[in-house]
């Protein structure tokens, strides 16, 4: 009799905890969704969201610590704590939120990376496809509405900025190609999504986006060993450009939009060029070109319209070694997933996305937004899927080369 009732607490106790993590799962699954969601909303729906999971992370410790023990979690952090500083110094008010903001982002991926999984990202991939029709059925009308009055009106969408716009489009058509590869059933869906989004990009006459979209494509698509698909690709591409270049008339912006930008850009380039001069070491803070373009009679902007330049002027030397240790660091991560075959196809996304983000950053610093960065941050959640057996059986990153230990096998895992 005993043993039947301890078969039966056992029974109950082992359907409680499945239950629990059941609801658990079906949280952390809303969570992403509604992230994943608010990118194509208002912005501040976005900051919401990202903040509010930021404080849940670091209120809960059990989600804490899983969340934190990425690695060179707490190098990063210690990194956002100084710059918050160096801009208070500074009077650099806006920098200090900024860096509120980065480090809430920051919390939000390293969370989300901590509990996702290959069913929520693809999910969560599917439901950013369908959001960026919505924005181009925007951006169409914004378009349209204004056609008679300014004719060269770029739209924004849901955006703040148009650039804004054409970096999500680079993204989306990414995830689109992705999605191809890895749910064939509904390739037609995700054919369509990138012939709209083509659309959109054309409205947004974003040279750097059309660029970065190229290059990350024509990156995927050799990553995936796609090669006489990349020759077709490529050739289009040089097609359209001869078309453009013989009729200039079918350029959104006109030919001479690329004169007026180059000239805007080597005034900001120049400007902030001096401004790094000025504090080489730690810089000033977040967005700290708004604190002396006035100063070195630039171009009056947010940033330094190049993502180099940007962290030099607000983080000086010091920040770029920062970033460029952690950003090593998680490349050689995405290099051992590669070598180990750990969702192949989403560290070729991952890497296709980076690219995007290194070739627009030549020329702007769209990434430097919560829309954007949100939807970076769902992409590179994907290298928190099978990261355990990463963490357990290789060898952990560092900056120094590690010879000890024995090789390991290759483990196979199918996206």
């Amino acid at each position: 009799m005993t043993a039947i009732i301890q078969a039966v607490k056992e029974s109950i106790r082992f359907d409680f905890f499945q239950r629990v993590q059941l609801i658990c799962a079906d949280f952390d699954r809303s969570l992403v969704l509604l992230l994943a969601a608010s990118i194509f909303a208002p912005f501040y729906f976005s900051m919401i969201i990202v903040v509010g999971i930021a404080l849940m992370t670091m209120v809960n410790c059990k989600k804490r610590v899983r969340a934190f023990e990425a690695p060179y979690t707490k190098f990063l952090f210690l990194f956002l704590i100084i710059t918050f500083f160096v801009a208070a110094i500074y009077d650099n008010y806006i920098g200090m939120a900024y860096s509120i903001l980065i480090y809430a982002v920051v919390s939000c991926a390293l969370y989300i990376r901590s509990i996702m999984t290959r069913s929520i990202f693809n999910q969560a991939m599917d439901l950013i496809c369908v959001g960026s029709i919505i924005s181009l059925f925007v951006a169409l009308y914004q378009k349209a509405s204004s056609f008679a009055s300014a004719p060269d009106y770029r739209p924004v969408s849901v955006f703040t900025n148009t650039n804004y716009y054409g970096m999500i489009i680079e993204f989306v058509v990414l995830i689109a190609l992705y999605r191809i590869y890895t749910n064939s059933e509904l390739s037609a869906f995700y054919f369509a999504v990138i012939g709209l989004n083509f659309i959109g990009l054309y409205l947004t006459a974003s040279f750097s986006s059309f660029t970065a979209m190229f290059s990350a494509v024509t990156l995927m698509l050799l990553l995936k060993k796609k090669n006489k698909v990349a020759m077709i690709f490529i050739l289009s591409v040089g097609i359209l450009v001869a078309l453009l270049t013989v009729f200039p008339q079918l350029i959104p912006r006109g030919a001479e939009a690329i004169d007026h930008t180059f000239s805007q850009r080597l005034s900001i380039w120049t400007a902030s060029v001096k401004g790094i001069e000025q504090h080489p070491f730690f810089g000033r803070g977040a967005m700290a070109y708004q604190m002396i373009y006035q100063q070195f009679s630039g171009y009056k902007t947010y940033h330094c319209h190049n993502i180099i330049l940007d962290i030099l002027l607000n983080f000086g030397v010091t920040g770029l070694a920062a970033i460029g240790i952690y950003v090593g660091v998680q490349a050689k991560l995405l290099l051992l997933r590669f070598r180990n075959h750990i969702f192949m196809d989403m560290n070729i996304l991952m890497t296709a996305a980076a690219a995007a983000v290194f070739v627009h950053g030549l020329t702007d610093v769209t990434i430097l937004w919560i829309q954007t960065g949100a939807l970076f941050a769902l992409i590179y959640s994907s290298t928190g899927i099978g990261s355990d057996y990463i963490d357990k059986n290789v060898r952990a990153p560092s900056l120094l080369p590690d010879y000890s230990g024995d090789p390991v096998a290759a483990l196979y895992l199918k996206n």
